[in-house]
């Protein structure tokens, strides 16, 4: 019988086969679509449909599920285009090309996101820090600044690499594209010096735009107008406070990094719905129909979706009916509700609205508009939950949510029979830097720990602002050891952060308490363990990670 560890190691020997012949198979892509018009011949699209079918089905076996859902996207494009038996007009095939080319961006993430390996089911200390890997992509005239930067960055766990010039970083943006660039908007030596005129042109070479930060001694008027007309994501004042570029950085990865958006579509007709199904999913969405309404509460309880396309007359009931049949859940009160009509009279559009409907679309509608519409709604809606949810000042959970998060992990593990961690983290002699820096750097260091939590925890972790500078991290399938090895990771990258006021800087240090979930029967319980383990880290000196025993003492780590 094979063990665990043969088992483990075939598997990693078969995922970096699959990794290498990705790597022919992007290129063969590529290579493709380059110079192809919309003229492109049936046989090339036949190719490409193969090709992408075989990635499609093959991804998710890998560990690469993100792969696997965009190349299926694609691949029913170019079937729509095949059984139209037309060539792709100008401006979809454009946008299907950028999509192709967002798809190396998706490996990579794909590939460093642990997927693989939690497949195996290895153990949890081979997934601690393994949250998306994220590179940057640094250029800067100055190696001193640049060495400065590299280095505040790196205690964050960000990975840079210096460019003195955009050719140098536009050579290695083809290699391996990063995450996020960042760049000082003058550049002498260099032409054009100004990198406001280099960037775009960049981004149109290589077919695709990057989350840019810009840097500057300059903060007048028309370089702020510059770097906005360049598609910066941020504008920074040199010198750079590290804990406020790090935050910039956490703000634009976050702005990108949203789940594919939900929606459910009902409409009596059948073809018609799964028209608005493949336009929807073409654009990145997951898409469910119903045909009979009520099928409708059933399906909404498995996709909790984030948008409901509802359309107003249906033989068995009209759809504002439907609209508002479903508000009587509280849990749907939210929920945007579009109704999509050949109804053009503007009273009867106007009492559909009324009966629980946030938007109108009138049949025949755009693909075009179709889409736009629902991705605005849905991005705005799930907003507002996370504005309900979140802390407003670190983006974190509140101290409710944290708390249901930690019931609802806890409950899991109970009845997993496995380990969770819960660990309370508080920062040490964090009065000192009120009272001697002003309340905003206050604010500024609850935000820079924070943004360290969020980058050093895996994606399934949850962290919450519990009060004050005191957090609350929940850790599923996670060991005493393991949480407590990472924790004294963060304690010791956060003690080296330097925080800059006024031309002058000053470090701070940290605690945390660690408990599981096989020392406590509740939720309640747990949170109690954890923070007794931090009292006592406190009163035993500070600057350390200290787990609970059952003694209802702590020992020291």
């Amino acid at each position: 019988m094979t063990d665990s560890a043969d088992f483990t190691a075939q598997f990693a020997a078969l995922r970096g086969q699959y990794t290498e012949r990705l790597a022919n198979t992007w290129d063969e892509l590529v290579r493709r679509v380059s110079g192809q018009g919309t003229d492109i011949a049936p046989s090339i699209l036949r190719e490409l449909h193969a090709s992408l079918h075989k990635l499609a089905g093959s991804g998710g076996t890998f560990g690469f599920p993100e792969l696997s859902r965009q190349a299926r996207v694609l691949e029913v494009t170019v079937k729509n285009w095949l059984d139209d038996g037309r060539a792709p007009e100008l401006a979809a095939w454009e946008a299907w090309k950028v999509d192709l080319l967002a798809l190396h961006q998706t490996i990579r993430m794909d590939g460093a996101s642990g997927a693989a390996v939690a497949e195996t089911k290895l153990p949890a200390s081979s997934l601690l820090g393994q949250r998306e890997f994220v590179r940057i992509i640094l250029i800067e005239g100055d190696q001193l600044v640049a060495d400065e930067l590299s280095k505040g960055l790196s205690q964050f766990g960000y990975e840079v690499t210096h460019c003195k010039d955009f050719a140098a970083a536009e050579a290695l943006i083809r290699v391996d594209t990063p995450n996020v660039l960042i760049a000082d908007i003058m550049l002498l030596g260099q032409i054009p010096a100004d990198s406001t005129e280099a960037l775009p042109s960049m981004f149109e070479r290589l077919g695709y735009r990057l989350p840019t930060i810009f840097l500057t001694k300059r903060m007048d008027f028309p370089v702020r107008l510059a770097a906005a007309q360049a598609g910066g994501g941020a504008f920074l004042a040199k010198p750079v406070d590290i804990s406020i570029l790090a935050g910039r950085i956490e703000m634009l990865l976050r702005e990108r990094e949203h789940a594919p958006f939900r929606v459910l579509i009902v409409d009596d007709d059948e073809v018609l719905a799964e028209h608005y199904r493949l336009i929807l999913e073409a654009a990145g969405m997951l898409v469910e129909k119903v045909c009979r309404p009520q099928e409708t509460l059933a399906v909404m309880q498995n996709l909790n979706p984030d948008l409901l396309i509802i359309d107003l007359y249906m033989p068995d009931c009209k759809g504002s009916d439907l609209a508002l049949a479903i508000r009587y859940e509280d849990m749907w009160m939210g929920l945007p509700i579009v109704y999509l009509s050949a109804e053009d009279d503007l009273n009867e559009q106007i009492k559909a609205l009324n009966n629980g409907g946030d938007d109108f679309l009138t049949k025949p509608i755009s693909d075009a508009r179709l889409v736009a519409t629902v991705r605005a709604r849905a991005a705005r809606a799930r907003k507002v939950g996370e504005l309900m949810s979140q802390d407003s000042l670190t983006g974190l959970l509140k101290h409710s949510s944290i708390k249901d998060r930690l019931a609802h992990e806890l409950e899991r593990a109970h009845r997993q029979g496995t380990v969770m961690a819960m660990a309370m983290v508080d920062m040490d002699h964090f009065k000192r830097v009120n009272d001697t820096w002003g309340h905003p750097m206050g604010d500024q260091v609850i935000k820079t720990l924070a943004h360290l939590l969020r980058q050093r925890l895996r994606r399934q972790d949850s962290i919450g602002r519990y009060g004050g500078e005191e957090f609350a991290i929940v850790l599923p399938e996670c060991t005493a050891e393991d949480a407590i090895h990472l924790l004294n990771d963060i304690r010791q990258r956060f003690s080296e952060i330097r925080f800059i006021h006024q031309g002058q800087s000053f470090t701070l240090t940290l605690s945390a308490g660690v408990a599981t979930s096989d020392q406590c029967v509740d939720a309640q319980s747990l949170l109690a363990a954890a923070d007794a383990a931090l009292y006592v880290a406190k009163d035993s000196g500070r600057n350390q990670v200290r787990q609970f025993t059952d003694d209802g003492g702590s020992s020291q780590q």
